[in-house]
């Protein structure tokens, strides 16, 4: 039984198809120049034409519009943000009421407490854990 060969390469060959006959590209630049029309504008020097004072000083008003207008941006931003709510307690009757409360501070504000930050807390002002009795009911109560 014939064996087939599995790799590809081998039964393709090693060819890609993109060929070239030898030499094409040693007088390349002379056959395409030949082939070209003549164009004797391009072969003139290039003339530099003298700057206008417009040429001159427009990078320099364009910083200057840009700077401007990151100015008026600020001013806009700080405009806007000069609306000040004044949240002190004597000026709101509804939270200093809610504060007055005893309530409304447990319920809202103690719970919120848990031990751990209770004992962080006794530990940063140097409470030692023989100061404080914990209870049954893991409420904590100085001695």
């Amino acid at each position: 039984m014939k064996e087939k060969n599995s790799d590809i390469l081998e039964r393709a060959g090693h060819r890609d198809g993109m060929t070239v006959p030898e030499g094409f590209f040693d007088a390349f630049a002379e056959r395409m120049q030949s082939a070209l029309p003549e164009n004797p504008a391009a072969e003139r020097t290039a003339q530099v034409l003298p700057r206008s004072v417009w040429d001159r000083i427009r990078p320099f008003v364009y910083m200057a519009a840009m700077f401007a207008g990151i100015w008026c941006m600020l001013k806009m931003f700080t405009l806007m943000g000069d609306q000040h709510v004044d949240l002190s307690i004597d000026n709101n009757e509804i939270l200093t009421e809610a504060l007055s409360d005893d309530n409304f501070i447990y319920d809202h504000f103690v719970d919120d407490i848990n031990q751990r930050e209770i004992f962080d807390t006794m530990y940063d002002d140097s409470i030692g854990i023989e100061d404080i009795e914990i209870l049954e009911n893991d409420s904590i109560l100085p001695n």
